[in-house]
Formats: structure tokens, sequence, C-alpha cells
């Protein structure tokens, strides 16, 4: 009798584990089949993109404006937005009206700021490296292994 126990438990435990795996399963299915061009997805490994063409099982994704790669559908995981933002032309061009720089022709203006050090003065430690003799480099040394 307590045989025939055991063996229902077990028997129901499988059942519910597996009919939770059956939801997902058909959850998934449901989701692929239900695909739409101009969707934002993300694929199994983790590649976001808008769907632009869907032929049969193969789907274009649009990563980068030009930039398309053609997937199969099961590699499909979920209908989301990317995690990070995603700038329109119409913004950018907004922002570089708003913002801007002036940057000089030419560099000679940048040496002529306070506090540079242009090229004819030095700083008195930098003067006296510059008359003593350079130093031994350790590639100069004689080496022992090449005898």
């Amino acid at each position: 009798m307590e045989f025939l126990i055991l063996i229902a438990v077990f028997g129901l435990m499988m059942w519910m584990m597996s009919r939770g795996a059956k939801k997902q399963r058909q959850a998934a299915i449901d989701l692929r089949n239900s695909l739409e061009v101009g969707q934002q997805v993300m694929t199994a490994s983790g590649f976001y993109g808008t769907i632009v063409d869907i032929d049969g099982d193969v789907i274009t994704i649009e990563s980068t404006p030009g930039v398309e790669t053609m997937w199969k559908r099961e590699a499909i995981a979920s209908v989301t937005e990317p995690p990070f933002a995603v700038e329109d032309e119409e913004e950018l061009v907004e922002e570089d009206e708003v913002a801007t720089v002036s940057v000089p022709d030419d560099a000679s203006s940048l040496t002529s700021a306070p506090g540079v050090v242009g090229e004819t003065e030095r700083p008195a430690a930098e003067t006296e490296l510059a008359t003593d003799e350079p130093a031994d480099r350790t590639g100069d040394e004689p080496d022992e292994r090449r005898a």
C-alpha cells in the first residue's frame, strides 16, 4: 500500500513539472507566431534589433540603420525595448543646433593662453635634464645570455 502512495506522489510531481514546462513552451510559440514588422525584439543570445522583414521561419532584424541580420524565428526570445536610449536623427539635429562650439582654424591660438609654457620657456629642472648626458637604457646593457 505504501508503495502505491509513493508511486502516486511521484506521478503527481512529474505531471505538475511537465505542465509548467508545457505552458512555457506554448507561450514562446504564441510569441513567435505573433511577431510583426516594426517590433523591437531580443534574441536568445541577447541581440537587440527591430524586425524589418518576415519570410516564413526567417526574420530579418536591423540593429543599427543599414545593418540587417537574418535570424531563425525560434531565436527570438522576447519582444522588448533595448535597455539603452536610442536617439533619433531628429534629436541629434536639435542637439547640434543648440550646442555650438567655437573651434580655432589652427593650433597657434592655443599656445598663447595664460599658464601654457611656450617653446622658448623651460622650467629650470627641465633645462638641467636637457643638458645632462642621456641615461643608460636597459637595452644598452650587455646581456650575459647573448654570449
